[in-house]
């Protein structure tokens, strides 16, 4: 089959939707499919999700006489295509990759006080975005969704978009032997991924870790991909950095494949999200490793961490709960050693060669 993914992302982009897209597409290829990442470009007009979806449907067009079997488009991106494909009856199918539903996540961020959105939904994105991923879900062939919760919140959602429903969720690469698991002796590095944003709430991680380091000497925490240097923290967080400042490292963004060094380095994972629209890639790249996670208790996380048996869930609200919980884990050696073992075993079923195997039998079911 000839498979295209688009997404209104630069190439340069390492973020969730870039390294899904990678996976599926590179995996699919592997299983003899020619592939195609059709991706956008940065700047004001030319980042701009309609002139996108603009383009990737003229680009359609002009392939009309080969056209693709399946176009993978995330949220809105590819909805003229479906319109076009549909108009002008062409074997091309659309399949709506949803990486969290807009809307879902709009009624997350709802509840949260103002001060701590940033980059809160514009009216513009509820009074155009919303109605045209709405718009794409009912023109699309299929919708592709990261997590179980999503999918069934859909299914009530819109109903008559049920029989178009598929749950395909984020993989892994997986190693022979979980990392952590080897070592002699583990250190006191914890690691958080992501950036300043209501959805990561990385500031909570900051002031759990704060409250860690005043009984652990020499514990560190990492802050990888967290978009701002050491030296210009964004204003709600400058003070997290007062005394525990020369033991938080701040390193902006990091490519992939130099990821595993930060998984190698800090044995713990804080991730104190309030929303994932998928199975976080970090955390189940911590899993590989036998890192021990800890993790908020939010619907997507809660579907592959098993609090106390791979991972510990947290409550991502109260500091001193948190930091409590985190450092009675660290002082149960057998159930820290537990948790590594199932770790790996966890990371062992969520593979991204399951997900393409899933992915391909999505676009062309055997029966």
């Amino acid at each position: 089959m000839n498979i295209w993914f688009a997404a209104n992302i630069p190439e340069d982009s390492w973020g969730g939707v870039s390294r899904s897209m990678r996976e599926l597409s590179s995996g699919l290829q592997k299983h003899g499919h020619c592939t195609t990442i059709v991706w956008g470009t940065r700047g004001v007009v030319r980042g701009n999700y309609l002139v996108f979806a603009f383009a990737l449907c003229k680009r359609l067009l002009l392939h009309a006489a080969q056209p693709p079997d399946w176009i993978i488009a995330r949220s809105t991106d590819g909805v003229l295509c479906a319109l076009a494909a549909k108009t002008f009856r062409m074997k091309t199918k659309i399949a709506l990759h949803n990486h969290g539903w807009e809307e879902r996540a709009y009624e997350v961020e709802k509840k949260l006080a103002h001060d701590f959105v940033a980059r809160a939904t514009t009216w513009r994105a509820r009074s155009l975005r919303f109605p045209l991923l709405r718009a794409t879900l009912f023109l699309c062939n299929c919708c592709l969704s990261g997590t179980l919760v999503e999918t069934r919140w859909l299914a009530r959602r819109y109903p008559l978009c049920r029989k178009k429903l598929r749950y395909l969720p984020n993989g892994v690469q997986l190693g022979q032997s979980p990392y952590w698991n080897q070592q002699p002796a583990a250190g006191r590095n914890f690691l958080a991924v992501g950036g300043n944003t209501w959805k990561k709430n990385i500031g909570h991680s900051m002031a759990v870790f704060k409250n860690i380091a005043d009984h652990i000497p020499g514990a560190r925490l990492f802050l990888v991909g967290a978009g701002f240097n050491k030296g210009d923290a964004p204003f709600v967080l400058k003070d997290l950095w007062h005394d525990k400042k020369d033991r938080i490292e701040v390193i902006p963004e990091e490519k992939p494949e130099f990821m595993s060094q930060w998984y190698k380095q800090c044995p713990f994972f804080i991730s104190s999200s309030r929303f994932e629209g998928g199975h976080s890639l970090a955390i189940l790249e911590a899993l590989s490793f036998g890192c021990v996670v800890f993790a908020t208790d939010i619907p997507s996380t809660r579907e592959f961490i098993f609090n106390k048996s791979n991972g510990i869930i947290i409550g991502g609200i109260n500091v001193e709960d948190d930091s409590k919980t985190i450092l009675e884990v660290l002082s149960d050696k057998d159930l820290v050693a537990r948790i590594r073992h199932n770790a790996f075993r966890t990371a062992g079923r969520n593979r991204w060669e399951r997900q393409v195997n899933r992915l391909e039998e999505i676009l062309c079911p055997k029966h």
